[in-house]
């Protein structure tokens, strides 16, 4: 049971933030400042006490952020490619968050976020409910949608696909039924097309939706 309980509290722990902590404690740049011990740095990381782990732990850590740094590096300035701007646009729209695809691009988020802002993709912005959606961008506004079509639905942040459409005589506006495709809902709904995001411009550029 110990070994297990270690095993989940070094999964929990074992994270780039504390490895990055465990090695401004270990290596101090100020003068005066005393480096933690090396038990104590096994323990934030959540491990049992092994220097010769703990050491090859924080050498492959370095490694990798010295490779990530120059990647970044030699892309810094660069545009993206047509197959790095549809890769962007298709982990986006399945639920990556945008420092997740900033690392696996060694772009920066604002590199990100500018290549969803210039193809008008529906951006999740925290905060947005269901009562308060955020509005669809100018480039994916359309008054009418094809049955069989998958959309962005803004108030419910999720790819939809439109199932059935009709008239709103009250609003003089088409209304659709949608199928929710999100694993958090996976339901239907009714949404007027103000709250619908075309997405087939981005199927134009080659985003596979």
């Amino acid at each position: 049971m110990a070994k297990k309980r270690r095993s989940d509290l070094e999964q929990e722990l074992m994270t780039d933030t504390n490895i990055s902590r465990v090695i401004r404690l270990l290596e101090p740049e100020e003068e005066g400042v005393k480096p933690i011990t090396k038990k104590d740095a096994c323990q934030i990381l959540g491990m049992a006490y092994n220097t010769t782990r703990l050491a090859t732990i924080i050498e492959e850590f370095k490694q990798t952020q010295a490779r990530n740094a120059q990647r970044r590096a030699e892309l810094r300035g660069k545009p993206a490619t047509p197959q790095d701007t549809i890769y962007i646009i298709t982990e986006y729209l399945k639920g990556q968050p945008v420092d997740a695809i900033s690392r696996t691009t060694y772009r920066s988020s604002t590199f990100i976020k500018r290549i969803l802002e210039q193809n008008a993709v529906p951006i999740r912005v925290p905060g947005s409910t269901y009562h308060t959606p955020e509005l669809i961008p100018e480039g994916a506004v359309r008054e009418r949608f094809n049955v069989g079509e998958v959309v962005y639905s803004a108030r419910y942040d999720s790819l939809a696909r439109i199932d059935a459409e009709q008239k709103s005589t009250k609003h003089d506006c088409w209304v659709y039924r949608i199928w929710l495709i999100s694993d958090k809902w996976l339901q239907n709904a009714y949404q007027e097309a103000g709250e619908l995001a075309s997405l087939e411009h981005l199927r134009e550029l080659g985003v596979k939706i």
